[in-house]
């Protein structure tokens, strides 16, 4: 199995519709990555899961992400982001040139945040299309 990511197990606590509720120890990987406030703290994190084991609560399952669908996920969080960003920078700086302003600096990184932050409501506003499609784990196995 090449093209997925394996290995995270986790318990089932509960089901919500089609879904499952996977509570999961946050790995050291995990609190390293920061991407999120609670990635600082260590304990449990909860996730919604597609039951393709048909899993019970009380269940440990195994959790799969396609590697395409994770490095899609990564590039729409961080990859869109990092380009606006750097689009804001270039534009603002050179903009504030072109229009013979002597700040093209502060400009560049005022317009680099400003699209940053444009950029994270855009892929917010698309939050519930990300969680109908490929971006949700599955969970494949019931493991002892």
């Amino acid at each position: 199995m090449a093209d997925k990511i394996l290995g995270e197990v986790g318990e089932v606590v509960g089901k919500e519709n089609n879904k499952i509720i996977v509570k999961l120890q946050r790995t050291e990987a995990c609190a390293k990555c920061r991407a999120c406030t609670a990635g600082m703290k260590k304990e449990d994190m909860l996730i919604k899961a597609e039951n393709m084991c048909n899993a019970s609560v009380g269940n440990k399952v195994d959790l799969v992400l396609d590697n395409a669908d994770f490095m899609k996920a990564t590039l729409i969080m961080y990859g869109i982001p990092f380009a606006a960003f750097m689009i804001g920078i270039f534009g603002g700086y050179y903009g504030a040139l072109s229009m013979g302003m002597n700040n093209g600096e502060v400009i560049g990184i005022a317009a680099g945040v400003i699209l940053v932050i444009i950029s994270y409501l855009i892929i917010h506003t698309q939050e519930d299309k990300f969680k109908k499609g490929n971006f949700v784990p599955k969970a494949i196995k019931v493991v002892e």
